[in-house]
Parts: C-alpha cells; sequence; structure tokens
C-alpha cells in the first residue's frame, strides 16, 4: 500500500478465545466493518459482512468468484476485497493462531508483518482450562462452535480431561502467544481477554474502540456462551486435574471454579 492507513486491524486469538464474539461486537458499530475468518477455508468463502454478503446471498456465482479470487491471489484479495471500508470508518477481520502457524499461511502472515499500519489486536482467554474445555466440548463432544440467540444450546455430559493433555496445551498457547506478540511487536498492538470482554461495563472494550480509532458506544451480540460456568458440574475428573496442577502455576485455573 502506497498511501499510509490508520484504520485497518487484524484479531488475533488462540480459538476458543471469545474471538467470533469480539467480531460480532464490533460489527454492531456503525463505524466498523468487522469480518470474521475471512481466509480459514481454502477453496470457498466465509466470514464476509456487509455489501460482499449481501451479494453472496443474493448471487452464488459471485461466491465462487469471491473463492477463486482469494485463493489465486490472497494478497490482492486482502487489500481490494476484505479492507474495502464499505462506507465506514474502519475494517478488519481475524486470523487466528492455528492458522497463522501453518505453511499455506506464510504469505499472507508475512505480508500483515509487513504492512505496519495494520493495527493488532490479541485477544487472549486469561484462564486456559476454561479455554481448553471449550474447545475440547466443541471438538470431541458436540461438534458446535456457536450459538446465536433463538438456537439451543447442546446438552452434555461431563467429560474427562486428561492432565498431560491440559498441560501441553496451556504450554502450547502461550508459547504461540508470545510467538505473535513478538512477530507484530512493530505494530500498533491492543491486548484484551475474554474476561475483560465479558465484565460488567466493559470498559477495556470501550479502550479497544479507541485503539481502532472510532466512536465510544454500547455494543451488541447475539452469540450465546455455551459452556457452563460451574467446571465441578462439567468437568467429571476436576478434583484429578486440580491436584494435578495444586503447586504449579497453573493452579489458579481452578480458583473459583
Amino acid at each position: 500500500m502506497s498511501l499510509y492507513r490508520d484504520n485497518i486491524y487484524v484479531i488475533t486469538c488462540p480459538a476458543r478465545t471469545g474471538s467470533t464474539m469480539l467480531v460480532h461486537l464490533l460489527r454492531s458499530h456503525p463505524e466498523i466493518c468487522s469480518h470474521d475468518e475471512v481466509f480459514s477455508s481454502p477453496g470457498t468463502i466465509g466470514g464476509m459482512t456487509g455489501t460482499y454478503l449481501i451479494k453472496c446471498r443474493a448471487e452464488p456465482d459471485f461466491v465462487n468468484y469471491l473463492s477463486a479470487e482469494k485463493d489465486r491471489d490472497p494478497i490482492k484479495f486482502l487489500y481490494k476485497i476484505v479492507l474495502d471500508l464499505q462506507g465506514k470508518k474502519a475494517v478488519g477481520f481475524k486470523l487466528k493462531h492455528d492458522e497463522l502457524v501453518l505453511p499455506g499461511y506464510r504469505g499472507l502472515r508475512e505480508e500483515i508483518v509487513n504492512d505496519r499500519d495494520f493495527r493488532i489486536i490479541h485477544l487472549r482467554r486469561e484462564n486456559l482450562l476454561r479455554r481448553y474445555l471449550s474447545h475440547y466440548v466443541a471438538n470431541r463432544v458436540t461438534g458446535v462452535t456457536l450459538v446465536v440467540r433463538g438456537q439451543t444450546i447442546p446438552e452434555m455430559q461431563p467429560v474427562v480431561l486428561d492432565p498431560h493433555e491440559c498441560q501441553k496445551d496451556f504450554a502450547t498457547v502461550l508459547a504461540r502467544e508470545k510467538e505473535f506478540a513478538q512477530l507484530f511487536a512493530e505494530h500498533p498492538s491492543f491486548s484484551v481477554s475474554y474476561e475483560q470482554m465479558i465484565a460488567p461495563g466493559a470498559e477495556k472494550i470501550q479502550s479497544l474502540l479507541d485503539f481502532i480509532g472510532v466512536s465510544r458506544r454500547e455494543l451488541t451480540t447475539t452469540t450465546r456462551k455455551l459452556g457452563g460456568n460451574d467446571l465441578r458440574q462439567v468437568i467429571a475428573n476436576f478434583e484429578e486435574l486440580r491436584d494435578y496442577f495444586a503447586d504449579g502455576p497453573f493452579s489458579k485455573f481452578f480458583e473459583n471454579a
């Protein structure tokens, strides 16, 4: 890009950190064009919003056109389509760590790193046990990753989590968070957690709007929380896990469970 832009952003995060909720919250702001995971599915297109979403719904051939353009030249598609303001003041999209580490995303990753106009929103979840539980349930139990208002949250029996797998996941998430914080160290950046997003008043979200460069206002979403609050009711071997992590840095994940 030859002209400096201070109105483009990328949300980067581990899976199951509330990123879809954040996308929908930002989408409710009249000054933001908030796309979801536009680049996550080769051979198809998803996550678009605004006029492109409307046209995709009305014209099936347009979906195929966008998908082909994205796969043929992702960088051109990024600047021409994804970052089209569509009359808004700011525009952005989401790229999870799971995608950013893949070889197929190398070109896109390097483009974002080199284009320091991008504002980077680092989203995380403070309680990594709850993140892993959400990921485990969505991928191995229910197959459901998103429920919106009016839809039924799937019922489930308590699950048994392997403490070694939990520990491995915690370490992977923390390592990737550090990796991408360093990768985007030269960019304007903002860090927010899922817990801060859902806190009463959500002052952190208002600060995020300042960072993006839009006016402060109350944001809304139709997304619904899938997991229960009481970990003892959801994790069948909760006590085993708590004992396993009792003397280490991850013991805090079991407090106020």
